[in-house]
């Protein structure tokens, strides 16, 4: 069947929702509801916003409620929530999805964004941030089982999915805890006040390093390299490509030392270290690294904890941000304690990375589960 047989066309949500305007709208003393985007889930409430709200050209924002699944369109697109009977806002990086009145007895809401959930995400172009069309979603053919066996099949999943949600919500605030500025009093110090540009340096994409390439390549049997991008995330991930060009230019590499992987879109900011290994990069990313000639010893991982806030502040504000390289670059500056103590602060980080790394696993076995083909006699 095909996506309009059995829904509606899907709601879009808000356009021109500014951040200036959530912030006034806080201020406001309205009833406040949550504010979804392209998230890949849509359970924690990060962002709320006031029903008043109106966006920068003045137009009340649409609140959304009732029985439906919200799809996020671009950022971890093709994720998708049930929700039923929550009042809440959409930016323009979601839809929300309502069934036909004559399709109630075609599909259970909640199992299909259960079912469906990889099906639309391996539909994205993962080329860095993931987008999901309405003309990809309206065109794709698919099918469900029965009626009857959806519901079967989601009183088998739901106290599955519930844990999962439990999990997940633990892991974020494990992550809100990471995320927290680090306040440390440092005993000695091999100096103050460095510029970043100093001690650190960084390694550009490769501009036309696509998915698209990586498979045109797949038959060259040249040494592999991990191509990172925008994603911080193992789902996610490119593949390996081999030593080659790409636009007529050697393709550049990063190898045997350790680095810090820097989205530059999607979820800008972002760090991820990266340990020794041969890895290419496409243009969504930076791979940075200490200077060869370097006075000082720096932890990377280190680095990405203790200045997190700096990387973040040179991200633009939104789902699909950029940061601004050589604004970190140019005015950045960083004191550096002795490297026992840099291993003090990485070593307490590490435990909650551990427990968070634990829940992730179980996720992607929650998820290669659901995506499995369901196969039963009807």
């Amino acid at each position: 069947m095909k996506f309009l047989q059995v829904f509606n066309e899907v709601k879009k949500g808000n356009y021109a929702l500014t951040e200036e305007s959530i912030y006034a709208s806080l201020q406001s003393g309205n009833e406040l509801v949550p504010l979804y985007g392209g998230n890949k889930e849509h359970i924690s409430r990060e962002k709320m916003i006031s029903v008043n709200t109106k966006n920068k050209k003045g137009n009340p924002v649409k609140i959304f409620s009732g029985e439906g699944i919200i799809l996020s369109l671009d950022g971890s697109a093709g994720s998708m929530t049930y929700k039923n009977n929550e009042k809440f806002v959409l930016n323009h990086h979601a839809g929300f999805i309502t069934l036909r009145d004559d399709a109630e007895k075609e599909v259970c809401l909640e199992f299909f964004a259960i079912y469906m959930q990889n099906y639309y995400r391996n539909l994205c172009v993962s080329d860095g941030s993931k987008t999901l069309s309405l003309g990809q979603l309206y065109s794709e053919n698919f099918e469900l089982p029965s009626f009857e066996t959806q519901k079967q099949i989601l009183k088998t999943l739901k106290p599955v999915k519930n844990n999962i949600e439990i999990l997940v919500n633990l892991k974020e605030r494990l992550q809100k805890i990471l995320e927290k500025e680090v306040v440390f009093k440092y005993t000695d110090y091999q100096a103050k006040n460095v510029p970043i540009k100093t001690c650190i340096d960084y390694l550009s994409g490769n501009q036309g390093l696509t998915e698209e390439y990586i498979y045109k390549m797949l038959q060259n049997n040249n040494p592999r390299y991990e191509v990172l991008s925008s994603s911080t995330e193992v789902r996610t991930m490119m593949g390996s490509i081999p030593y080659c060009n790409v636009n007529d230019k050697p393709i550049k590499v990063f190898e045997n030392k350790e680095g810090l992987l820097v989205t530059r879109n999607g979820k800008a900011g972002q760090t991820k270290y990266l340990s020794p290994g041969k890895y290419t990069v496409n243009d969504h990313a930076y791979i940075l690294f200490v200077s060869d000639d370097s006075e000082y010893d720096i932890d990377l991982e280190w680095l990405s904890i203790q200045y997190k806030a700096q990387f973040l502040q040179y991200a633009s504000s939104s789902d699909n941000g950029t940061w601004n390289m050589s604004g970190f670059f140019k005015y950045t500056c960083i004191d550096i304690p002795l490297k026992s103590e840099q291993e003090l602060i990485k070593n307490r980080y590490n435990k909650i990375k551990k427990y968070i790394e634990k829940i992730e696993n179980v996720e992607q076995l929650y998820n290669s589960l659901i995506s499995r083909e369901v196969i039963m006699k009807e």
